[in-house]
């Protein structure tokens, strides 16, 4: 994600790439030789250079809040790649670090700037399904931790759930509210996950939403769906369709019954991880707020702790309405 994130940091007129820091720095100067700007193993000369804004952060969920902090004294901008870090505690930490310091954060929780999901929220905002009654998502890909092994740590940094599931705790509560309940299963605190990792949850959200998650590291190809069945409809998304969203229409909004009508949308060029970067680069310019900020991303770490520990617990957990966690 960092060599992703840097290129489009590269091709984008209003930033310039300063530095790469990777503690292998031949992969850091093979980068810069490619893409420009200056190569380093030390995180501490990078934030040292004047002329840096912002950083950019790409690292193992656990070092999150390290770096995080460190940019916030050195007074940089920080956007974190999601999870905003292994638990809520040190998320909520990360948010006052940068509050204190007067600078922005941003969590890269990617999924809401993909084009088809935007177009979701939008068509929901205006009420075109009515009513939501339940919602299905699935994210799936083939086993991560076999090229990289920390991501079999649970412990330091969530396993499947806090690397998948995570982007569907996030989207859906930015489409539907706080959650209120959850129950989950999974191979997380199996021997197994180490080779494939697999998560189930349901949720139910204080408007009455009832969603179904599922996150797998079993799968052979990446692909991802979203069904969300509202009062008047259907709206689908497929990465496995060339258009990937549909929405059908069965009954108008007088609930006369109408002849099913289908709204395409279809991909936009422009990459959704450099989209993203776009917009944190833009609010930093015109001091727009980001349009994810550090509590959401502790509200989605908070979720996937709590899915972890009904997996782990085998009972579901119930929150409060500011989103900490009751005894049933």
């Amino acid at each position: 994600m960092g060599s992703v994130h840097a290129r489009g940091l590269a091709a984008n007129p209003d930033a310039e790439l300063r530095w790469a820091v990777d503690l292998d720095l031949p992969r850091a100067e093979a980068l810069t030789g490619e893409i420009g700007g200056r190569a380093t193993a030390s995180m501490e000369e990078a934030l040292a250079d004047p002329d840096v804004d912002a950083v950019l952060i790409a690292l193992p969920t656990s070092l999150h809040r390290m770096a995080t902090e460190a940019a916030a004294r050195a007074g940089k901008h920080v956007f974190c790649e999601k999870p905003i870090a292994r638990t809520a505690g040190d998320g909520e930490a990360m948010v006052r670090a940068c509050a204190g310091a007067g600078v922005t954060l941003m969590i890269g929780h990617v999924v809401r700037f993909f084009p088809e999901y935007m177009r979701i929220k939008e068509i929901i905002d205006a009420g075109t399904l009515g009513r939501i009654a339940t919602v299905r998502g699935s994210r799936l890909c083939s086993p991560v931790q076999e090229r990289s092994p920390w991501f079999a740590d649970v412990e330091k940094n969530g396993g499947v759930v806090l690397d998948l599931m995570i982007h569907e705790l996030d989207t859906f509560c930015w489409l539907f509210g706080d959650v209120e309940r959850l129950f989950a299963h999974g191979l997380s605190f199996d021997p197994i996950h180490t080779k494939r990792d697999y998560a189930v949850a349901s949720l139910r959200f204080r408007n009455g939403v009832i969603a179904h998650l599922e996150s797998s590291w079993a799968h052979t190809t990446f692909r991802t769906s979203v069904e969300i069945a509202g009062q008047y409809g259907l709206l689908r998304q497929s990465s496995d369709d060339a258009t990937t969203l549909t929405l059908e229409r069965t009954v108008a909004l007088d609930d006369a019954l109408t002849r099913p009508a289908r709204v395409l949308a279809r991909p936009h060029s422009v990459s959704s991880h450099e989209r993203e970067v776009v917009h944190f680069v833009q609010c930093l310019k015109t001091g727009a707020p980001v349009g994810v900020s550090g509590e959401d991303g502790v509200r989605a770490i908070r979720l996937g702790n709590a899915v972890l520990d009904s997996m782990r617990t085998r009972r579901p957990v119930f929150f409060n309405e500011d989103g900490s966690v009751r005894e049933p």
